[in-house]
């Protein structure tokens, strides 16, 4: 008795078929990326996208995951890494503040000790003056 095929197999026929057929169709409507997807890149196959579902026919005739669209994955690492980001310029200019404010004091008591030392000079310079004053013949 002959093996009669099953229609499983008859199925993937008609999948791989009706796949191929789609791929072509949409390398009819001409959309080819400037970009590939990845599948398409490492083959160096030209990418062309079915606006309906948003992948290639390439990956479409062989049943392939295809990654013209960015992964929600990818949109969350890109998203953490923002976030990390901004908290790590935050801090940074957190710091910097902090800094210039204590370069602001540190500045603030230079000019304290330039402003006591001129004054201790003054009064020495007029202590001379008074001295030489009164020492001097009259």
């Amino acid at each position: 008795m002959p093996k009669v095929q099953s229609s499983r197999r008859v199925r993937a026929q008609d999948s791989t078929s009706e796949r191929r057929a789609r791929a072509d169709r949409v390398k009819e409507q001409g959309n080819e990326m400037t970009f590939r997807c990845k599948r398409c890149e490492e083959k160096n196959l030209r990418c062309f996208v079915d606006t309906a579902t948003g992948r290639c026919a390439g990956c479409i005739s062989v049943a392939a995951a295809c990654s013209l669209f960015v992964s929600e994955e990818e949109w969350d690492k890109v998203q953490a890494e923002k976030r990390k980001k901004r908290l790590e310029i935050a801090r940074a200019e957190e710091q910097t503040s902090r800094l210039r404010r204590e370069l602001l004091e540190t500045e603030a008591r230079e000019q304290e000790f330039a402003d006591r030392d001129l004054a201790i000079l003054n009064l020495q310079d007029r202590a001379k003056e008074q001295a030489e004053g009164n020492s001097a013949p009259g």
